[in-house]
């Protein structure tokens, strides 16, 4: 069965969505009930798994019970290992570890405001009972239910509270956002729209974890919700769609239209804003300073106090929102469309005095913000002083580099002196270097990709040239088609970018295939003599001799489709002495020996032994 390019199954999805999109508006119910059918079908399949292997297990039992004819075939034939084998395989199957959510975890006798908040919420919609809240980094809420039975569920509800989103609200925006969030599975609200939710969700999750665990056994249930889950998210696609206006119907009665607004135009002007006025600028420093920024969370709560964005920045970034339109990539509808259902307007939001983070954490959130502070050195500390060393050095080798004529420059010294130029020189425009790079060097086609994305990002459509250019080296594909995609829908082409963004789904689909021929090495790959020069197998049969316990070692070449110019090897080992360890001889080669490319190791008289078998014929002698 051929399987369906990236482009086939978004168009796929897509018609899904438009289908059940006509069927709600033409017959509502007949749509809500092929939803319910659709999501118990998981359940279906799960149950009737488990009832085959409790009615294998339970048959066998009583076969071999009542009848010594049974029991004896069952242990002569050695059927009993054989249904062992089978029922542990399923269990296994069934048995997926789906990992709970982490954080920093907020109790209940520390934090009784924010608890508060979390009960009146949840009572006043019987809504599910919450059984932690953990406090991570993020710009953003939510619940997730961990089932502590895999596949079967029993949910373990968190709540996610995002301390930077707490840190920009104040207390009544931030209760529209919870009181949202609770709307999706409130009880007192429609109860279907609810599960299917907690559902799509649930299913997707279900497939990635059948999909990591890999095996025999794991085999035709990971075939099933790879189909399943993709298919049930893009048929309920539109009740979870409505979903959306239904959970701000509830933040609007929990609160009012005026501060669910408030909620949504905050969240949507400040999750972009705070990382061009804040973390950028903050993370930047370490180009200058050699000693991170000790309190990044507190100067955060310091930015948020000082009202970072202007009226008019507020509004701009307002009307720049209110021109995003509603699609399928997101069960969110655009933020024009979430305020036209509430009835309001799209007005400016005003600056925020005390927020939510201060109100709800109350005297711990000092503590809090300091405890953030420690964790966020902890992990970039290292990094922090390894980009301050970095940069040292090349702003060291820009300002050698400025000091010489562009005549006495060798090809590489010229690239980066445009492209050292763009990171650092700030008040220099940087294309007039690439655009001389590009002249006197056409034929590297990184020039046309960099010159591209510099005239796009001016408006200047000559771009597009360059990025045609770039887009015929395999690995600049992809990075071409986004450019160019995101300049079209700038520009409102939905034509355009409709076109970039199918060449760019393409190259997605050869990039799985190039990945998956350079994954491994089998039976029918085709294998031939290697393409490399005398001194490289004299440097190769040095560096082996000087590994133990290699009697002797070939290499071949194995023949790709895509990118062939990095081409790949494979070598088969013969070990010394009687039982050489496959594992231990194979990891001792890599440890000790650099190879030209791509290189796959196999042992003669080891696991893979028909493929080594290939590589003596058709390779050659290297030990």
């Amino acid at each position: 069965m051929t399987q369906r390019t990236t482009t086939e199954q978004r168009e796929t999805f897509e018609r899904l969505v438009r289908e059940a999109e006509e069927l709600v508006a033409t017959r509502p119910q007949v749509y809500r009930l092929r939803v319910a059918l659709l999501g118990v079908l998981g359940y279906v399949v799960l149950f009737a798994i488990l009832f085959v292997l409790v009615g294998l297990v339970a048959g066998s039992i009583w076969g071999a019970l009542s009848s010594t004819v049974v029991l004896f075939l069952l242990l002569k034939q050695k059927l009993i290992i054989v249904l062992g084998v089978l029922v542990w395989a399923i269990l296994k199957s069934l048995w997926v570890k789906i990992d709970p959510p982490t954080g920093f975890r907020l109790e209940r006798e520390r934090f009784p405001r924010l608890y508060e908040e979390v009960d009146a919420l949840r009572n006043r919609l019987e809504a599910i009972k919450i059984h932690e809240i953990i406090l991570t980094e993020d710009f953003n809420a939510g619940i997730t239910q961990t089932p502590r039975l895999g596949v079967f569920g029993w949910y373990r509800n968190t709540l996610i509270v995002g301390l930077q989103l707490l840190l920009a609200l104040s207390p009544e925006q931030a209760r529209a956002v919870l009181a949202h969030e609770f709307g999706h599975l409130s009880g007192n609200h429609s109860r279907l729209n609810g599960w299917i939710y907690r559902a799509r969700t649930s299913w997707y999750r279900v497939m990635y974890a059948f999909d990591q665990s890999g095996g025999w056994g794991t085999g035709v249930l990971r075939r099933f919700f790879d189909w399943y889950a993709p298919y049930f998210s893009a048929y309920s696609f539109a009740l979870a769609r409505a979903n959306e206006y239904e959970a701000d119907a509830v933040s609007v009665e929990l609160t009012s239209k005026h501060t669910a607004a408030e909620a949504l135009l905050t969240t949507a002007v400040h999750s972009d804003a705070i990382n061009e006025r804040y973390w950028q600028p903050l993370i930047a420093r370490a180009d200058q300073e050699p000693t991170p920024v000790a309190t990044p969370f507190e100067g955060l709560a310091k930015h948020f106090r000082d009202s970072p964005l202007t009226a008019e920045e507020t509004g701009a970034r307002v009307a720049r929102v209110n021109r995003i339109e509603t699609n399928h990539d997101d069960t969110h509808p655009a933020i024009k469309d979430r305020l036209a259902a509430i009835h309001v307007q799209p007005t400016a939001p005003g600056a925020v005095t005390t927020s939510a983070a201060s109100a709800w954490l109350g005297d711990a959130c000092q503590d809090v913000l300091q405890e953030f502070d420690r964790l966020w050195l902890e992990r970039n500390a290292e990094a922090w002083k390894e980009r301050y060393q970095e940069t040292a050095a090349l702003q060291e080798q820009l300002a050698e580099l400025e000091g010489k004529p562009r005549a006495d420059l060798s090809q590489e010294q010229c690239w980066n002196l445009a492209s050292l130029s763009e990171r650092f020189r700030r008040d220099t425009d940087p294309l007039p270097l690439y655009e001389a790079y590009g002249h006197d060097y056409p034929d590297d086609l990184d020039t046309h990709y960099v010159i591209g994305r510099l005239k796009l990002a001016r408006d200047d459509a000559t771009g597009l040239e360059h990025l045609e250019a770039a887009s015929t080296r395999f690995f600049l594909t992809l990075p071409a088609c986004e450019v160019a995609y995101a300049y079209f829908k700038r520009k409102g082409d939905e034509a355009g970018a409709k076109r970039w963004r199918e060449r760019g789904e393409a190259q997605l689909d050869r990039q799985a295939r190039a990945e998956a021929e350079r994954g491994g090495v089998g039976r029918t790959d085709r294998l031939i003599a290697p393409r490399i020069g005398a001194d490289v197998l004299a440097h190769l049969r040095e560096q082996l001799q000087s590994v133990a316990g290699i009697k002797h070692a070939w290499i071949c070449e194995k023949i790709v489709e895509f990118v062939p110019e990095q081409p790949v090897y494979v070598m088969a080992v013969q070990g010394s002495g009687f039982f050489p360890k496959e594992a231990s001889l194979i990891q001792a080669v890599i440890d000790q020996v650099s190879f030209p490319g791509e290189t796959f190791l196999l042992m003669k008289g080891g696991s893979a032994e028909a493929v080594a078998k290939q590589v003596i014929e058709v390779g050659v002698p290297v030990l």
